[in-house]
């Protein structure tokens, strides 16, 4: 490579503004979505109640917006598409109490550097409406002209990237162009029900998002979810603390759907921030560990934070699209939503009833049906959860490798790694049940302080039971299906309950209710912090440490932890993992030991449980004040005896 050019003097110029301002252009507008972003933050800000956005080829050929907000007069058409001019702020104090979507005065300047730009106006107090014809270079426009319209303002944008070619060839095709688009228009529709939105796409109306809707109704329609909007619930908080004005530092509002509603990626798991969609981890964060345990493992739950700042505590300028937020302090708030979103979870979960009707649809969306939910009873129940091979000790393990060990040589390791012992065969000619094999130590479920969830004795033939020998309580047990369900009848229903479920939920409430008990460490850990925030986090959440069993100070660069809570399960690695990368709260990185812990000592599938066993099992699900295993599988489904008549057409 010749490096003569590198090496050549040449004098520091400046650049002729047409080009400064496609550079500039390009921090701002990269492809049809950015515009329909600036636009429609203007059209929202301008106080309208209805909004239109219309494109065509993917936006690549013509974008349009339109809105009956307050307009512009002749003069602010002459002057809004030059670089930094805005209507929004008047001086640096004004970035800090931003109550507007737009503020830097750069939106029309860019689109107008890059398309051919035309803005059409009216106020409502002027006779006339003007147009404004804007020139590539942005400097001013080319021509007003009398127009007709209605109060509001329309802009449209055509052409993009026409005298940029080279950019052109980094957009996609125009229906991925669409769809971008149309993803923008529902992120900026979202927060405002006030308003009513429209979106079209090559002349065919797309979305259409009338205004009074409840914040539910517009998720639903708005994202095509399936579940109704009954599925889905509205709580809300503020901060404790207020300012000079007595107002609270923040308020928020967020939409959860119930325990039924899922998905297998976070696409609708939204944060808007001050009615800014933003890319905030710690606050998904705070959603998901407040959820954690009532969805199956690598699902997500529906939701959308609305959090309302005072802008003095929060700074949208440090991204050209405001996709980022910096915030002066998010502890607090994190803390309130997490909660908030674990008691919902814990008041809403109800034990899944079995609503089979008489016509099954075999298409049925495989849906929990909570008594709590109106409108749920006629979806079926998936037993399974669509995982047929579901297989506790290696899927659902709180998060870890089937084969992955907290420490090195511990009893969890060595036990999954060495295979069970079964009778090859077995034959049951006069019944539909198995005959009992395993019997469990009374030591792990009585609740004594013995109990060790390092151990897990399910070998046959044991001679300890399971727990005091004694007759089942209002039920009666009618055996063990498949080495995984246990059948028991109860008040004129049918329960199918999955031992490893069942035994795991009641381990990990066991570990829980004993959490903040301690035990001092031979060799305290040591976490080496790279950043004052490090050293800020942990310092924030020490209390809470402290009251979780971890002692933890200050130490040579970083922090000493010299005890752990009582039968910890965890290694230094994972303390430092969950503290610095992951920023987990004390109380979830002891829900995650807990759950990882009581999964292995539980019952496994395949596992063939003796009377008295089984029995112990089911009488204490049924004393589960939740039941689902940490996980978030139910315990039990359950179906009543006039559903079971229905499916065999019995009156």
């Amino acid at each position: 490579m010749d490096n003569s050019a590198a090496r050549h003097f040449s004098p520091v110029r400046t650049l002729p503004p047409e080009v400064a301002r496609k550079i500039a252009a390009g921090e701002v507008i990269d492809r049809p979505a950015s515009i329909i972003r600036e636009l429609l933050d203007n059209a929202v800000d301008s106080g309208a109640d209805m909004i239109t956005a219309e494109i065509s080829g993917g936006g690549i050929e013509r974008i349009t917006v339109t809105d009956n907000g307050c307009g512009m007069s002749k003069e602010d058409l002459e002057a809004c598409a030059r670089p930094h001019t805005t209507s929004k702020i008047t001086a640096e104090s004004d970035l800090l109490k931003l109550t507007t979507l737009g503020f830097r005065g750069e939106a029309l300047a860019s689109i107008a550097a890059v398309s051919r730009l035309e803005i059409t106006s009216r106020r409502e107090t002027e006779e006339n409406a003007w147009k404004a014809v804007v020139p590539p270079a942005g400097v001013s426009a080319n021509k007003i002209t009398p127009a007709s319209r209605a109060k509001g303002t329309t802009v449209q944008s055509e052409a993009l990237f026409e005298n940029i070619p080279a950019r052109r060839l980094f957009l996609k095709r125009p229906a991925s162009e669409t769809n971008l688009c149309r993803q923008i228009f529902i992120e900026k529709a979202l927060p405002r029900t006030d308003i009513s939105f429209r979106f079209i796409s090559d002349g065919k109306t797309k979305h259409e998002l009338p205004a009074g809707q409840s914040f539910a109704e517009r998720f639903v329609e708005a994202f095509d979810i399936t579940e109704p909007p009954s599925f889905f619930s509205e709580i809300s908080g503020k901060s404790a603390h207020t300012g000079n004005d007595g107002e609270p530092d923040w308020t928020y509002r967020l939409i959860l759907g119930s325990p039924s509603v899922y998905r297998n990626d976070k696409r609708l798991l939204l944060i808007y921030v001050n009615g800014r969609r933003v890319q905030e981890f710690s606050l998904v964060q705070a959603i998901e560990y407040g959820a954690t345990g009532y969805f199956p493992n690598g699902t997500h739950p529906a939701a959308v934070l609305f959090l309302d700042m005072k802008p003095s505590l929060v700074d949208f300028n440090i991204h050209p699209a405001k996709k980022e937020v910096r915030f002066k302090d998010i502890s607090e708030a994190h803390h309130a939503i997490s909660t908030a979103v674990r008691n919902f979870y814990r008041s809403t979960s109800e034990i899944p009833e079995s609503t089979l009707e008489t016509d099954i649809d075999d298409n049925a969306p495989d849906l929990y049906s909570y008594e709590s939910r109106p409108g749920s009873a006629n979806f079926g129940v998936a037993a399974a959860e669509d995982e047929p091979d579901y297989a506790p000790h290696s899927a659902h393990s709180g998060g870890f490798a089937a084969g992955d060990s907290f420490a090195a040589g511990d009893s969890y390791g060595s036990r999954q790694n060495t295979p069970r012992q079964y009778p090859d065969k077995f034959s049951f000619p006069h019944t539909a049940f198995q005959s009992p094999i395993v019997t469990i130590p009374k030591a792990e479920t009585d609740g004594g302080t013995n109990a060790n969830f390092a151990e897990n004795r399910l070998e046959s033939g044991e001679s300890q039971s399971f727990a005091e020998n004694r007759p089942a309580r209002g039920f009666r047990y009618l055996g063990q299906v498949f080495s995984v369900f246990l059948i028991v009848e109860k008040d004129n229903e049918l329960y199918l309950i999955d031992q490893h479920a069942a035994h795991e939920r009641y381990l990990f409430d066991k570990f829980m209710k004993n959490a903040g008990l301690k035990q001092p460490l031979l060799i305290p850990y040591k976490i080496a912090t790279e950043s004052e925030d490090d050293d800020k986090y942990i310092e924030s959440i020490s209390e809470e440490m402290e009251k979780a069993g971890f002692s933890i100070k200050k130490a040579d660069n970083g922090w000493e932890v010299s005890t752990v809570p009582q039968k910890w399960q965890g290694t230094e690695d994972y303390i430092k993992r969950a503290l610095l990368e992951e920023r987990k709260s004390p109380s979830e990185i002891i829900r995650t030991i807990a759950a990882y812990s009581s999964c292995r000592a539980a019952v496994m599938e395949g596992d063939y449980l003796d009377r008295e066993t089984a029995e112990s099992i089911i009488e204490k699900a049924f004393e589960l004040p939740d039941p689902h295993c940490p996980h978030g599988r139910p315990v039990w489904i359950r179906m009543t005896k006039e559903s079971l008549y229905a499916l065999v057409k019995r009156t």
